[in-house]
């Protein structure tokens, strides 16, 4: 059965990971596997463009960002605050802001503290940094991946050891799974993208550039391993049967596919109507 949760998790998984190892039929995928000194050189530029962007993002959404903010609630919020319990002169880092909740509740209990707000998806960055301007001596927004989460905050002048408390709230946010320009979603037709940089990376392949060019048992794998789908070879077959056809571009196209050969109510089971 492909549950919607798993829906985005295995294409994110696929790829940060499948095409990172370097799967036939893609091209040569680079590792982005490197020191601490190694990301500096490698990113330094792209990170001035991507806050530039984010900023003229920032600044042309501005009357935008409170409905933004909305369009995800966080989970266990309260267990998440008491678990940190953040106390007067601390440091926190939140390695998933997305649209902040977690980050507004830690605030709320204590205001007196420091936190990095780290996340890879532009429209979350620039929502961090429209948070810092209402908490400028609390809040510290820094775009980029896990991977390179050490080498972002080293050249923000952290050390070693600095942090009280790290939260991590893995996953899709409704803030992109109700983005149909974003690709993740079922409930609404749109590119089948699923990059969680957006258009940070253009030579990074989309969920398209993925089920058109790995073979069929490549599919199966990742579907198994990644979706816990137990039908994982029937529905690879049918995408490989499908694309000798035609390309597989679109969300809803992909949705169909795997309707038509393991059923539509097993696709669509937890994901609401439009």
């Amino acid at each position: 059965m492909l549950r919607y949760p798993y829906f985005c998790r295995m294409y994110k998984e696929c790829l940060s990971c499948w095409l990172a190892s370097g799967i036939p039929n893609l091209g040569v995928w680079p590792k982005r596997i490197h020191t601490t000194a190694e990301k500096y050189g490698e990113y330094e530029a792209q990170e001035q463009t991507d806050q530039t962007q984010a900023q003229e993002l920032h600044r042309s959404q501005d009357r935008d960002f409170e409905t933004m903010a909305k369009l995800h609630i966080p989970v266990m919020v309260d267990e998440v605050v008491h678990c940190l319990s953040p106390q007067k002169g601390q440091i926190f880092l939140d390695m998933t802001f997305g649209s902040g909740g977690h980050t507004k509740a830690i605030l709320q209990k204590e205001s007196d503290i420091v936190l990095y707000a780290l996340d890879r998806d532009p429209t979350a960055y620039a929502l961090a940094e429209h948070l810092s301007e209402l908490y400028p001596k609390q809040i510290r927004a820094v775009l980029g991946q896990f991977s390179q989460a050490e080498a972002l905050l080293t050249k923000a002048g952290v050390q070693p050891g600095t942090f009280d408390g790290v939260l991590m709230d893995l996953g899709c946010s409704s803030m992109q799974l109700d983005t149909p320009e974003r690709g993740f979603s079922l409930r609404k037709d749109g590119p089948l993208d699923m990059r969680m940089d957006g258009g940070r990376y253009p030579d990074m392949p989309t969920a398209a550039d993925v089920v058109n060019a790995l073979d069929q048992p490549a599919l199966a794998s990742i579907l198994r391993t990644y979706g816990e789908e137990k039908h994982a070879r029937k529905i690879a077959s049918a995408i490989v049967q499908a694309r000798s056809i035609y390309p597989i571009t679109r969300t809803q196209q992909l949705a169909s596919i795997v309707a038509g050969c393991i059923g539509e109510s097993k696709v669509f089971w937890r994901c609401p109507k439009a």
